[in-house]
Order: structure tokens, then C-alpha cells, then sequence
């Protein structure tokens, strides 16, 4: 199937439909963390390790799932939703942290299986319009993330955390029978590749450049993730906020993230995802150094949601730079391998920047950000020669 033969909007409302579903989730654990540490009993960095223990956990699994997605993208689509509906139905019914991490790691484990089939997908949208595609794409994210919280907030004081799962877990579970239908009738062509294997894949896709876009995006994504898991626990402990209001908040800031996926897309494919980068890279750290110093709310609430704005205004350039840098036909594992560094760096950074907190105070995780972005923009520069000369 050519990248211009049924692929109208319906293919890019499913993709964006579907990266909602799977990030109502991501932005829970980290509004969570306090509440469950009151609960549980234990420290913040035993916490974190329900974020990070699942990312050590998902690098084993991303090469194998990328590997697999470059065959048969939609069977791994349909699979990534019945996992993070068990997650979702175990996270509720847990009283344990052993049971919590089971259920995050379910949570985590469908979001690794998702992205790579989802990517590799919206990169055959259209060749001319690769970071828009990427952009819509990721405004079902921006959604997600915003409705998660949101959902929760407004349910923390009345009802508990526990039902805001039960809603999503339902949600999940239709999602698995859309997904099934839609992708058996209109992604077949997807299923038809060649006959890949692990080894001849790893040696198409590493190239100078793709290391030099895995390394980029291994640094933005550590000081992305650092600030999306911290700073609700930055708003509660410094700020004084409540949970419901910090839930509530960290919801809202996600909804700049449309007009910033929209934005990142569109400037991407109009003035070069390179150029764009650079400066989406530049304004994030500027809000970065501004923000330990706010202290009204209107104020504090405003910069968080332009941070959010900023940071998914990248995601489709990142996404661009990534399957510009890798072949066509081993794509998949090309993202896959993308996010097991990822996941791998990340795990570190989360579980070490919990252990920071503890000991020097919520507010270091505004250098250490910065201190990752200053590298990775210069990553950025290199890729940008690279690809002019």
C-alpha cells in the first residue's frame, strides 16, 4: 500500500485516538506518588522505582516488539491494549506495592508495545508531511496526558483514586476490539515487508546519524521525564498545593500540548525539523531557568503549561528526525531501539533524581534538566550539518 492509498483522516484520527488511550495513564503515577507514599508507607525513592524498575524491564522487550511490528504492526497494536487493560484493572485492585508494580509494569509494558507499530505508521502518512503527521499523532497524547489527571482530580476527594482506573480500564478494553477491526480492514498492507530478522535490522538502521538522534533523544527524554514525574511532587512539597489541585493543574497543562504538537509539526515540515529544534530546545530551557523563581499561581500554572507546549512541540520532530535517520523497512525496530535507550537511561535518571530530592530539596531537578538540554542541543547542531552538507 502506497503512503497515499487509504490513509485519509480516519487513519490519522485512529492514531491519534489511540495514543490518547494509552497516555491517560502516564501522568497518574506521578500525581500518585505522594499519596501513595502515605498510604504505602515507604520512601520516595522506593516510589520511583514503580516508574523506573518497569522502563529496565521494557528494554528487554522493545527489540524484540520492534522487531516483530515491522511484520505484523496491527497483532502488536491489538496486543498493547489487552496489556494495559490488565494494568489497569490490576493498579485498582492492588494493596501492596508488589501488586502496584505489576500493575505499572502492565501499564508500561502496552505503551512499549503500542509505540512502535503506532510510529511506524504515521511515518507512511506522507513523506511530504512527515512532521505534521507526527504532530496529530501526538496531540492524542497531549489528551491523554491532560485527562488522565484531570479525571483524577476530580475524583481524588470524593471517590478515591482507585475508580479513575476502573473509567480508563473500560475505555481500554473497547479499545481493544476498535483496534482489532479497524487494522484488519484498512493496515494490511502494513503486514506485508520483508522477511526481517534482529541482526541484518540493528545493521541498517545504525548509522552515524541515527546513534546521534538515539543519543539526542535519550537526553531530551531524561530531562522531559524528570520534569513531567517531579514537578506535581514539586507543587505539592514547595508550593503547598493540595492534591486535588496539583492533579487538577498537572492535567491542565497537557491541553497547550495540542497547539504544541500542531505547532512542531507544521514548522517542521515548513522551515526544517532541525532548524525548529533547535529553538523549540532553547525557549523549554528558558522556562526551565525562569520557573524555580515563580511564586504566584497564575504565574507558576502559565510557564508549566508553555513547558508542556514547548515539550510536545518537539515530539513530532523528534519522531521526524528519527525515521529521516532510518529505513524505511526496519523503521519499527528503529523506534523500538530508540526507546529502550531510552527506557534504559531513564530508569537511571528517575530512581538518582528521587534520591537528589531526598537529600537536597524538589528544586534540583530544575539544573539537572537544564544540564541535560545543553548536550542535546548540540546533537541537534551536529544533525543539522549533517543533513546540509
Amino acid at each position: 500500500m502506497s503512503a497515499a492509498e487509504g490513509k485519509g483522516a480516519h487513519y490519522l484520527f485512529f492514531l491519534a485516538s489511540t495514543h490518547f488511550v494509552i497516555h491517560v495513564y502516564t501522568m497518574l503515577l506521578p500525581v500518585l506518588l505522594l499519596p501513595l507514599q502515605e498510604e504505602l508507607g515507604v520512601s520516595l525513592v522506593q516510589l520511583s522505582l514503580l516508574a523506573s524498575l518497569p522502563r529496565l524491564i521494557n528494554v528487554f522487550v522493545y527489540i524484540p516488539a520492534g522487531v516483530f511490528s515491522d511484520r505484523r504492526p496491527s497483532t502488536v497494536l491489538t496486543w498493547s491494549f489487552i496489556v494495559t487493560a490488565l494494568g489497569a484493572v490490576v493498579i485498582p485492585l492492588s494493596h501492596s506495592f508488589i501488586s502496584l508494580l505489576a500493575g505499572f509494569t502492565l501499564i508500561s509494558l502496552g505503551s512499549t508495545l503500542y509505540h512502535p507499530p503506532s510510529l511506524r505508521m504515521a511515518s507512511e502518512y506522507d513523506p511530504k508531511r512527515l512532521t505534521l503527521a507526527m504532530g496529530i499523532h501526538n496531540i492524542g497524547s497531549s489528551l491523554g496526558f491532560a485527562a488522565g489527571p484531570l479525571l483524577l482530580g476530580l475524583m481524588l476527594e470524593g471517590w478515591g483514586w482507585r475508580y479513575s482506573f476502573y473509567i480508563w480500564a473500560t475505555l481500554t478494553a473497547v479499545t481493544v476490539v476498535a483496534s482489532h477491526r479497524y487494522t484488519s480492514r484498512n493496515l494490511k498492507g502494513a503486514e506485508k515487508g520483508r522477511d526481517l530478522n534482529l541482526f541484518t535490522g540493528l545493521r541498517n538502521i545504525l548509522t552515524l546519524s541515527f546513534i546521534l538522534v538515539v543519543a539526542m533523544s535519550t537526553l531530551i527524554e531524561a530531562a522531559f521525564n524528570i520534569l513531567v514525574t517531579y514537578v506535581p511532587v514539586y507543587f505539592t512539597k514547595d508550593l503547598g498545593m493540595s492534591y486535588s489541585l496539583t492533579s487538577i493543574i498537572t492535567g491542565l497543562g497537557p491541553l497547550t500540548g495540542l497547539a504544541g504538537s500542531f505547532m512542531g509539526g507544521f514548522s517542521g515540515d515548513r522551515f526544517g525539523k532541525y532548524r525548529v529544534g533547535v529553538a523549540v530546545i532553547a525557549v523549554t530551557g528558558l522556562l526551565i531557568f525562569i520557573f524555580p523563581d515563580l511564586n504566584l499561581l497564575w504565574a507558576v500554572v502559565a510557564v508549566y503549561g508553555l513547558s508542556r507546549l514547548f515539550q510536545a512541540a518537539y515530539m513530532p520532530l523528534l519522531n521526524g528526525m528519527l525515521a529521516a535517520n532510518c529505513p524505511t523497512e526496519n523503521r519499527s525496530l528503529g523506534f523500538s531501539f530508540n526507546f529502550a535507550m531510552v527506557s534504559l537511561f531513564g530508569a537511571v535518571s528517575t530512581t538518582f533524581t528521587g534520591w537528589l530530592i531526598e537529600n537536597q530539596g524538589t528544586g534540583v531537578i530544575f539544573p539537572l534538566s537544564l544540564g541535560l538540554l545543553v548536550p542535546t542541543c548540540l546533537i541537534v547542531v551536529i544533525l543539522w550539518r549533517r543533513a546540509a552538507s
